[in-house]
């Protein structure tokens, strides 16, 4: 699957592939939108935001915000 710039605001589903990446999903949900289309240390990749508010900031509730790799990712499969 090819991620572009066009396809920010859209939601992905996450499934996580190891232990940290199951827990992130299990704290912050499958479904999070997509922020960004950029590098991250180096890799094209996608700046995501979780679709509900579910971590805890200080006494308010906020969005988990995450980047994910679009091409094997240590940590999460994405789709559609």
């Amino acid at each position: 699957m090819v991620v572009t710039h066009r396809d920010i605001g859209k939601m992905v589903v996450l499934k996580g592939k190891t232990r940290h990446g199951k827990n992130r999903v299990q704290q912050h949900g499958m479904e999070w939108f997509i922020e960004k289309v950029a590098n991250f240390q180096g890799q094209p990749a996608m700046f995501l935001r979780s679709k509900n508010e579910t971590f805890k900031l200080g006494d308010k509730m906020t969005h988990d915000t995450r980047w994910v790799v679009l091409r094997d990712d240590p940590n999460f499969i994405y789709f559609w």
